[in-house]
């Protein structure tokens, strides 16, 4: 009698294996995103830039979602705390209300980048929404400078999407290090991601925003010395791509 349940629980066992195997597999490769996932991703959507193939210790950071009052300022005095060089993803709607922030972004070296009007997902615009919202925003960032770089929201993105960027001038970027930040609100595990994950080539997604803004300017004080201590120049996309 004491055989049966013994052998039962040897074949439940045996069939959550298989369960348990794939869902180690999916959390080591959220903690540890392999180059090839990105590369894989390239290949099937072509049009957005993930990383750089280089073997210079050289890695671009971007900060999406600004400018937002205060956090933003405490990101870029962090910045110049470690001469480092950022592009910003900007949202156009808020610039009005921040254009001493946004000219400090330029005037202290940094690249401005183009995250359309609104924090909404560019994918669920229709192509015309999409195109006219680029515009839009084009034409208040090109106000302080070139803009070369775009990013859209929530990272998602058509054919259409990159063949409308492209003859508006612009390249899509997404990025290759990503801590989850607008998700996990702990400054602590986007510190260990990013040190955990960079290599040279490599594109730092982090979140700037009224609740994400000052956990990146707290992570960024702990990652930058690391970073700079192994080596690495921390730059913006532009400098990265030359």
């Amino acid at each position: 009698m004491s055989v049966r349940p013994r052998v039962r629980t040897k074949r439940r066992y045996r069939r959550w294996l298989p369960v348990l195997f794939v869902g180690v597999l999916a959390v080591l490769l959220l903690a540890f995103p392999p180059r090839w996932g990105f590369r894989l991703a390239g290949a099937v959507a072509p049009g957005a830039t993930y990383f750089v193939d280089t073997p210079k210790p050289t890695v671009a950071l971007t900060i999406d979602d600004g400018p937002t009052p205060q956090t933003t300022e405490q990101i870029l005095t962090v910045l110049a705390q470690f001469d480092v060089q950022a592009t910003f993803f900007l949202l156009t709607d808020p610039i009005s209300r921040e254009t001493a922030t946004v000219t400090r972004i330029v005037t202290e070296g940094h690249e401005l980048g183009n995250h359309l009007t609104t924090d909404e997902a560019s994918i669920r615009l229709s192509p015309d929404e999409f195109e006219q919202q680029l515009k839009q925003a084009d034409a208040i960032l090109s106000a302080y400078g070139p803009v070369q770089w775009l990013r859209p929201g929530m990272g998602w993105y058509s054919q259409q999407m990159v063949q409308t960027a492209q003859a508006a001038g612009y390249r899509l970027a997404l990025g290759s290090v990503f801590p989850y930040d607008t998700h996990i609100p702990w400054s602590g595990f986007t510190t260990w991601f990013v040190l955990a994950n960079v290599q040279p080539g490599d594109i730092i997604v982090l979140h700037d925003g009224p609740d994400r803004g000052q956990r990146t300017a707290t992570a960024l004080a702990h990652i930058l010395p690391k970073l700079q201590a192994r080596g690495y120049e921390v730059v913006s996309l532009s400098t990265l791509f030359k």
